[in-house]
C-alpha cells in the first residue's frame, strides 16, 4: 500500500468530514493508560473535533505503574481525555499476564457496546522490541476485528520502530500543543524517557521528515485493515478542492 498522507488543516482525512460522519466512533483499545496518546493523541483530537466519538478503551488499572498511588494513571487518563475530547472505560486485567482470548473477550464486549467504525491499538512487534502486554494486544485486537470486519489501524511504537510499517501519516501540527498537554497528563511516568517533550516533537518531526516535509508534526500508522464505499471517493474529492482552495 502507497503511504497516504493529509495535509488538509480543515478535514484531515476524508473519513473526518462533520456534515458526512459526525456519528462515526473510533475505539482505541491499548494495554495502558498512556498508550493511546504518545501515538495518537493528535488525530483523536482531530477526530473528536470533527464530530466522531471517541473512545478509549484501558485493559490494566496501572498495578505497576511509576506511582505507587493506586488509581493514579486512570485519574491522569481521564484528565487527557477532556484535552482531546475522548472518553474512558478502564479494565484491571493483571499486567503482563493477561492472554489473548481475554482480551479478544473483553474487545468483543466492547465492540457490541460501541459499534465502532474504526479501531486503533498496538503496532505487532515482537517482545524482543516491544512490550509483552502490547504484542498480545495487538495480536487478540487483529484477530477480532478480522472477524468483525473493522477496519483497523496499527499506531507507531514510542520506542523501537523496528517492524512497524506505516502507510497512514496525519499532519497534527494545528493540535500539537493539545498532544504534549494530554502527555503530561500523565505526571506519574514522566521519569520515562519517551514521555519527554523533546522525544515527543522529535518523533513528531521524524514523521515528518518521513514524508519530505520541511515542517510540521505528524502522527504514524499502519492501515492493517479498512474498507471504504462511494461516499470516500467524494469526500476525497471535497477535501482535494479544499486544499486548493487553501493554497
Amino acid at each position: 500500500m502507497r503511504n497516504v498522507q493529509f495535509k488538509n488543516k480543515t478535514a484531515m482525512n476524508p473519513y473526518l468530514d462533520s456534515n458526512k460522519f459526525a456519528q462515526q466512533t473510533v475505539l482505541t483499545i491499548y494495554a495502558h493508560a498512556d498508550d493511546e496518546v504518545l501515538p495518537a493523541a493528535g488525530t483523536l483530537s482531530l477526530m473528536s473535533k470533527t464530530g466522531w466519538n471517541v473512545r478509549c478503551l484501558i485493559l490494566t488499572d496501572g498495578s505497576l505503574s511509576s506511582s505507587a498511588i493506586k488509581g493514579t494513571r486512570h485519574q491522569e487518563a481521564e484528565a487527557a481525555g477532556k484535552i482531546i475530547g475522548a472518553t474512558y472505560e478502564f479494565y484491571a486485567l493483571e499486567e503482563c499476564n493477561f492472554s489473548t482470548q481475554t482480551v479478544i473477550k473483553v474487545a468483543e464486549e466492547a465492540i457490541k457496546r460501541w459499534q465502532p467504525n474504526l479501531i486503533i491499538t498496538h503496532a505487532p512487534q515482537s517482545e524482543k522490541y516491544g512490550h509483552r502486554d502490547h504484542e498480545v494486544c495487538a495480536i487478540a485486537i487483529s484477530n477480532v476485528a478480522t472477524r468483525k470486519n473493522i477496519p483497523l489501524w496499527y499506531s507507531a511504537p514510542p520506542v523501537f520502530l523496528r517492524g512497524f510499517e506505516p502507510n497512514f501519516f496525519v499532519d497534527i501540527t494545528p493540535v500539537i500543543e493539545e498532544k504534549i498537554a494530554a502527555i503530561g497528563c500523565y505526571e506519574s511516568e514522566m521519569s520515562k524517557a519517551f514521555m519527554q517533550l523533546d522525544a515527543i516533537l522529535v518523533l513528531s518531526r521524524f514523521w515528518a521528515r518521513e514524508l519530505g516535509q520541511k515542517d510540521g508534526y505528524f502522527e504514524a500508522f499502519e492501515i492493517a485493515r479498512q474498507w471504504v464505499d462511494a461516499s470516500f471517493f467524494a469526500a476525497m474529492a471535497n477535501s482535494n478542492k479544499q486544499v486548493l482552495i487553501q493554497e
